[in-house]
């Protein structure tokens, strides 16, 4: 008897063993907060088709990169800047093939105000929201895009600053703010009306960082491919940014 049930024993370590063998791997993504809905949506079909499984974290650009400056164990960093993935680089975290542009973006302006020649913007008691230009790129291309209009030194006192572009646009929805300076992929994803803003400011060209080792890297290169790929890209130009091909693909700002 012992010796059966040392077998059947046997038998069920091997079983669990090749369950776990095959088991399905999965890995962390730290994505900027402009890029959460859009990857949230797509992720269905990349892990059914790649049978990997993806593990997202949200915050701003500069959030995240400090974490992984200081050992976070993500495997992919979805960057709303150029800035952050190059700098990872440049402190000698991952190598430059590490790094690609998976998105452009654009502004918007979202509010009941007819642009940014609209006196209403700069009257007395408007409230006015950007993201903090020192950590998300979206509230430093709206810095920029409001010195270029002279609109910068009167307005900056009194805006209401959210730490990453996600928080901008929720300063907006529980009427806190009665204008925002958003993301034109939000306008997309909440179906929202927003009105379209010049590009006088620095190319948001959001890219991406490999920053995982072994497996975990080799998993996330398959979603960083998945997400540069025409299809992807496609669906990603519907949901407000501009095609790869139309921007610097890697460029760096």
């Amino acid at each position: 008897m012992n010796q059966i049930m040392q077998c059947l024993w046997a038998i069920v370590m091997a079983m669990c063993a090749t369950q776990m063998a095959h088991a399905a791997p999965s890995i962390n993504v730290a994505v900027a907060a402009n890029f959460a809905a859009p990857l949230q949506k797509l992720l269905p079909e990349f892990e059914a088709a790649s049978g990997i499984n993806v593990r997202v974290s949200v915050g701003s650009s500069g959030a995240l990169f400090a974490q992984i400056q200081h050992g976070a164990p993500y495997d992919l960093f979805l960057s709303a800047d150029s800035k952050r993935p190059q700098a990872l680089v440049a402190s000698g975290r991952i190598a430059a093939s590490a790094v690609q542009t998976y998105a452009v973006g654009h502004l918007a302006l979202l509010g009941n105000i007819d642009g940014l020649s609209d006196p209403r913007l700069t009257a007395a008691g408007t409230r006015v929201a950007i993201a903090e230009p020192d950590i998300a790129p979206y509230g430093r291309a709206a810095k920029q895009l409001l010195e270029q209009a002279g609109l910068w030194e009167k307005l900056a006192p009194g805006l209401i600053r959210g730490t990453n572009i996600q928080q901008t646009l929720q300063f907006w929805q529980t009427g806190n703010v009665d204008v925002a300076f958003i993301a034109a992929s939000q306008c997309v994803t909440y179906q929202l009306t927003c009105q379209t803003l010049p590009d006088n400011y620095a190319p948001i060209i959001q890219q991406l960082a490999v920053t995982g080792k072994g497996e975990s890297s080799i998993a996330a290169k398959k979603l960083a491919a998945f997400l540069r790929s025409p299809k992807i890209q496609s669906q990603l130009a519907e949901a407000g940014y501009a095609p790869l091909a139309s921007g610097p693909a890697e460029g760096r700002h």
